[in-house]
């Protein structure tokens, strides 16, 4: 709720310089004689292993409101080498935490609508500030070799989805550099995002003694962040986890954009 009423206040503070532009004759051109639709591809998204769209609608010639998508097949997790800081060693019993960054494969979509006021003279054209909202969900799967008490390994493999919810305010600048061709620069949008995490697996765990089933479950609950740790349950037949994680963020990108 926090999040919310901060981007309504930020919402009315940009109505409110919306109106005082045009009440001291900011030099603007008629609202019918600029291009109100903008196609975009973000370019930084290959690099996270995704592929980023968004749609922007020109309502006035400094406003705006976009719809963003972002799609991400299911493969390894982006940035191994950066996720693996976030690992609280002291807890990863087992080294479960790394193993769970390095070999699982994650998938995932998001929507992200925001709305935009541009400071500059053209319209929709110049730096602006867009507050926005992310929501969306990622599936991930992980075939985890939990080492026994007696040297043997039991493969127990789960499967899991994760759904976040997020807010933030970005600061971009956007050009019209050709008749339909535009350029977008996600300067930097920081955001805080909510996620909830479920982890299952259904098997035969009826063999491990209760010493095996204790570790196996301090070993799940160690992959932790921030200090928020899962709570896992084990049973004969079924391994389930949840955690739910505050996790901030920073939003970024270049876009490459087609105006009509």
């Amino acid at each position: 709720m926090q999040k919310i009423s901060l981007l309504s206040c930020l919402l009315l503070i940009c109505f409110n310089i919306n109106t005082q532009g045009q009440q001291t004759g900011r030099n603007r051109q008629p609202g019918a004689d600029f291009r109100k639709n903008i196609i975009k591809f973000n370019l930084f998204s290959p690099l996270v292993k995704s592929y980023s769209f968004q749609y922007e609608r020109g309502i006035s010639p400094d406003i705006s409101i976009a719809l963003g998508i972002r799609l991400q097949p299911k493969s390894s997790i982006p940035f191994k080498s950066a996720a693996e800081t976030f690992i609280d060693n002291e807890a990863d019993a087992d080294n479960t935490g790394l193993k769970f960054v390095q070999e699982a494969r994650l998938g995932g979509w998001a929507l992200t609508p925001e709305f935009r006021y541009y400071f500059g003279k053209k319209p929709l054209n110049g730096f602006y500030l867009a507050p926005f909202l992310r929501f969306g969900g990622h599936h991930l799967d992980w075939n985890y070799d939990f080492k026994m008490e007696d040297g043997d390994y039991k493969p127990v493999r789960l499967d899991g989805s994760a759904n976040f919810f997020s807010g933030g305010v970005l600061l971009g600048a956007q050009w019209h550099i050709r008749e339909h061709i535009v350029l977008d620069w996600w300067i930097l949008g920081p955001q805080y995002g909510n996620y909830k995490i479920k982890l299952s697996g259904s098997g035969d765990f009826s063999d491990l003694t209760p010493e095996d089933k204790q570790q196996l479950k301090e070993n799940i609950e160690g992959i932790g962040y921030g200090g928020h740790k899962f709570k896992a349950e084990i049973s004969d037949t079924r391994v389930t986890a949840e955690n739910k994680l505050g996790i901030p963020g920073i939003r970024t990108g270049f876009c490459l954009a087609f105006t009509f």
